[in-house]
């Protein structure tokens, strides 16, 4: 079994204020991950902080998981995640500012998911989802700070790539990443 998880427990600090409920092409833009995952047909989760409103989302069939630490960086919520997974095939991981990745390309990874750390790029830049199998799980758990997996994917041999369009890379940091598109 494959798990599916949202990472949404940043602070926004680039963004100005909690980006995550801030519409995008008329709704909030941590839903349109949710609705890719949902989608998926998989038990998924999302991993968020307690400073958003979250009657403005619609979680559908996802476990909440509250980050409470979201101080020490990616890596937390990266852990909590893990952590929720124990015991499963693989993680795959979203990042809940990637408005843009749609069910074709979370299918694909989720096809091509089995003993190697699966993810797309875009003209030699990692995109997400990311699937991580379970052998890598432990060593995951002990990342630090706010830098995710990125240690942990460049380190390994066993990683399988594929060529995708820039929606892979595509993430909201600022506003003007997404203005005039409410």
């Amino acid at each position: 079994m494959i798990v599916p998880a949202i990472l949404a427990a940043g602070k926004s600090k680039r963004f100005g204020s909690q980006k995550l409920i801030y519409l995008y092409k008329g709704k909030p833009l941590l839903q349109w991950t949710i609705d890719t995952v949902s989608a998926l047909k998989a038990k998924g989760i999302v991993v968020i902080s307690e400073n958003v409103d979250l009657s403005l989302i619609n979680f559908k069939t996802l476990k909440v998981l509250i980050n409470k630490r979201v101080d020490l960086g990616l890596s937390e919520s990266v852990k909590i995640a893990l952590l929720e997974t124990k015991g499963k095939d693989g993680i795959m991981i979203f990042l809940g500012d990637m408005p843009k990745i749609g069910l074709n390309l979370a299918e694909k990874v989720f096809e091509m998911a089995g003993e190697k750390i699966v993810f797309p790029i875009y003209n030699g830049v990692k995109g997400f989802p990311v699937y991580i199998p379970s052998k890598y799980f432990d060593e995951a758990m002990k990342i630090e700070g706010d830098k995710g997996l990125r240690d942990l994917l460049i380190s390994k041999s066993d990683i399988m790539t594929f060529e995708w369009g820039e929606e892979c890379i595509f993430d909201v940091d600022f506003l003007k990443d997404i203005e005039g598109t409410c």
